[in-house]
């Protein structure tokens, strides 16, 4: 067997491995997954991601025929698909419509633009196009790294606090490689034996890394669920150490309102609380049901915010000094939290409730 033979058998074992562990996992995501956003958006990303090396496979173009058509739709949109999934892991209150939605239609439109339209027409819109789409296309990957890292000190579910690192490295590290080399590499070299040996690779380091953490950590490391108050009261941890600390805890937020405090952090509540930072994360998401730590404040911060918009002596003092007086930076983040969980913003809110009183 030459070296080019053993190769193109290297390619094809990782490729066509790669293609088997997607749409397995597109269908766990499907048959197991209770929050059907995730499931959804988990399965769009798996399907992708086969449908990606099938596209830029020349072998398997030719085998499928007609059916690139159908298959396709996924290979364009994959680079939203596995965005919007990213988003839904390490964001438990996510909305896609319209912010994200909008985003998503524009980006697979900027590609068709200049893939179905302008490419290789020498066109003076080509080139303009073209360096719409990558910089999109960067951009995406950039904030799937943004919002991977970015929310970790809050993150109360410690095996998800592990993963985000993972995530990182085995989802948006493989993206950027292979858009880097889809953007810089000369276009006939793309069918060439390096980059299909790097796609090949490349892709099933990645789908192996998330069917690991699929299979073992789906309940917490793929989010299965949304982080909020427990639905109906969970008995008092057996563990009586436990039940003191959850007390303490309790105390702190509720009677000694420690939420208003500005910049709270979850390391200062627990030092507050005489606790170590794992020990709080882990109490404040087994028995009060939060999976990340800003929700936890929010729940407190805008439940006495519905109370002060509410009230007729309160009735002219600006929503900002309410907001800053709730323990918030600034506005804008207490506007999206209030919108968030009670679906108007706080000014309409009051409107509401003023004139309902």
């Amino acid at each position: 067997m030459t070296d080019a033979q053993s190769t193109e058998l290297i390619i094809a074992f990782f490729r066509f491995s790669a293609i088997s562990i997607f749409m397995v996992l597109g269908a766990i995501f499907l048959r197991d997954f209770a929050n059907r956003q995730v499931a959804w958006l988990g399965a769009w990303a798996s399907f992708s991601g086969a449908a990606y090396l099938i596209c830029t496979s020349p072998t398997l173009n030719a085998f499928f025929g007609a059916g690139m058509i159908f298959i396709e739709i996924f290979c364009h949109s994959g680079q939203i698909a596995i965005w919007l999934f990213s988003l839904s892991q390490f964001r438990d209150r996510l909305k896609i419509w319209p912010t994200f939605a909008l985003i998503s239609i524009g980006f697979y439109l900027s590609g068709r633009v200049h893939f179905d339209l302008l490419h290789e027409t020498g066109s003076g819109f080509e080139l303009p196009a073209y360096a719409v789409y990558t910089l999109a296309r960067f951009g995406l990957i950039a904030h799937m790294i943004y919002v991977a890292w970015e929310g970790r000190d809050d993150d109360l579910l410690e095996a998800r606090r592990k993963f985000r690192l993972v995530y990182i490295v085995a989802v948006t590290l493989t993206t950027l490689v292979i858009a880097s080399a889809e953007t810089f590499v000369p276009q006939p070299a793309l069918t060439g034996t390096p980059v299909l040996l790097l796609q090949s690779v490349g892709m099933w380091f990645l789908a192996a890394t998330l069917a690991w953490y699929g299979i073992n950590l789906r309940s917490v490391a793929f989010v299965s669920g949304q982080s909020g108050p427990l639905k109906s009261q969970k008995p008092a941890p057996e563990d009586p150490n436990e039940r003191h600390d959850l007390a303490s805890v309790e105390q702190l937020i509720e009677t000694d309102k420690l939420y208003l405090q500005s910049g709270l952090t979850i390391a200062g509540l627990a030092e507050s609380a005489g606790l170590p930072e794992h020990r709080l994360r882990r109490l404040i998401n087994r028995h009060l049901g939060y999976r990340n730590f800003a929700d936890f404040l929010n729940h407190y911060r805008i439940t006495a915010a519905q109370a002060r918009l509410s009230a007729v002596s309160d009735r002219n003092i600006p929503v900002l000094t309410i907001a800053m007086e709730l323990g918030y930076g600034s506005l804008g983040p207490f506007n999206r939290a209030f919108k968030e969980r009670t679906g108007v913003t706080p000014t309409e809110y009051r409107r509401k409730q003023l004139a309902d009183s």
